[in-house]
């Protein structure tokens, strides 16, 4: 058996390394000097300096064809684009470039991006179709691929330089290369955008880390946060029609069948698993399992198993499990089958669950099966078991009742507060340190 598993090993390790020689033959550089030599001459002269083997047709190459071209530290594929233009196709397999010529216009744009004041190639810039949010970035080489439409607006962004559109049609050469221009910052490194952005901010969960390690950092930082779909559906995250911006998208109408990936909803986003949002959630949210929000919610999220608001909730959860929220603000309530967390808040909340509640007020009601607790109450709390509040202006019903200062009602078989300027009902009653029967006041 481990004699089988070095043969496998083995056959891995020589499978990779074919693969990457492979994709290292069009990325290798070379300096090339031809004055009006024949066309052939020169893909030949390329191949030696490059040392790699030619496959093609030699019918499919006008001989008489002539290449002047001085350049240093160029890549092949520049270099052969450069002398043959975009009517062919360029493939390798192993140490060969298969060569062929292409009767139609490629489904896809290709070329180079390069700053034009210190001639470097410009690595890791976001390249994106306007239109489908197709989305690549560019290698070590400043190279770019991407698939397009016949017509497509192209958006070539990257952090310090200038947003660069590319209208394509089928009169425009599908090979480009592009100068970016530098944005002036007077000396000073652009402001470090991506230190907010690359972050994954209050990451909810294992599941979406995972997912979050599947996006090209890149994009998050080049692309600004305003791109918009009126409809958007996915499979997974990055695996739809927003593609790999679907992080920097604010959907109106979306359905994940798995789970989805956006900046915001606007109206009604509905996911088989889970939903991820970076921003807001102004509509409803309505997934199977998770919907985990790093941002704001004034809308409805509704979930079979988990409702997550990382910064402030505005509005209702509703979950089968838990509703946890950073903080609310007006109008918010909770509903859960075991708990509720509402965090800090500004004018209370309304809590209902089948066993606990715990947040900071309470401005109307807080309803569990076992245990309730806030630190301010101004409305009811209503427990199978205990409820405790350091304030309490309203009434409180459970077996046992406990808060620092009572202005209305406890209600229970044993209630507990250290100041009371109200009635107490139960049992035992206790007021400070006195403690009396039935009835106190």
């Amino acid at each position: 058996m481990l004699h089988m598993k070095s043969w496998i090993l083995l056959f891995f390790c020589i499978y990779h390394t074919a693969a990457a020689q492979a994709s290292e033959v069009l990325s290798r550089r070379l300096d090339v000097t031809f004055r009006q030599a024949p066309i052939q001459e020169a893909l030949d002269k390329v191949a030696q300096l490059a040392k790699f083997e030619w496959s093609y047709d030699a019918s499919i190459i006008d001989k008489t064809k002539r290449i002047s071209l001085v350049v240093n530290d160029w890549t092949v594929r520049e270099i052969l684009y450069e002398i043959l233009g975009d009517a062919y196709k360029l493939k390798t397999n192993g140490n060969y470039v298969i060569l062929k010529r292409q009767n139609k216009p490629p489904k896809e744009v290709i070329g180079y991006l390069k700053d034009p004041q210190s001639g470097q190639r410009i690595t890791n810039a976001t390249v994106y179709d306007r239109r489908t949010l197709r989305a690549t970035t560019t290698d070590s080489s400043g190279f770019y691929r991407l698939k397009v439409k016949k017509s497509s607006e192209i958006m070539i962004t990257r952090l310090g330089y200038r947003d660069t559109i590319l209208t394509v049609s089928s009169t425009v050469p599908r090979f480009q290369k592009i100068d970016l221009t530098p944005i002036d910052t007077s000396g000073k490194e652009p402001t470090p955008k991506e230190a907010i952005t690359l972050a994954i901010q209050n990451a909810a969960s294992d599941l979406e880390r995972f997912f979050e390690a599947n996006l090209d950092k890149w994009h998050s930082i080049n692309v600004e946060d305003s791109l918009s779909r009126r409809y958007q559906i996915s499979l997974l995250p990055y695996l739809g029609t927003n593609h790999t911006l679907s992080g920097k998208v604010t959907n109106h109408w979306s359905l994940n069948v798995i789970a989805g990936h956006s900046y915001a909803v606007k109206k009604l986003e509905i996911g088989g698993v889970a939903n991820f949002t970076r921003q807001r959630v102004d509509g409803i949210q309505v997934a199977g399992a998770l919907n985990i929000l790093r941002g704001s919610c004034s809308g409805i999220q509704v979930a079979g198993v988990y409702n997550a608001v990382g910064d402030t909730l505005e509005g209702v959860q509703v979950a089968g499990v838990s509703n946890w929220a950073f903080s609310t603000k007006g109008f918010a309530i909770q509903t859960a089958g075991l708990v509720n967390f509402g965090g800090k808040n500004e004018k209370g909340i309304i809590q209902v669950a089948g066993m606990a509640n715990f947040t900071e007020k309470i401005n109307a009601a807080q309803v569990a099966g076992l245990i309730n607790r806030a630190d301010e109450v101004t409305g009811v709390q209503i427990a199978g078991l205990v409820n405790t509040t350091d304030t309490l202006t309203g009434v409180q019903v459970s077996i046992f009742n406990h808060a620092h200062k009572v202005r209305g009602i406890q209600i229970g078989l044993i209630n507990t507060a250290k100041e009371v300027n109200g009635l107490q009902i139960g049992l035992l009653n206790r007021s400070g340190r006195r403690w009396r029967p039935l009835f106190n006041w």
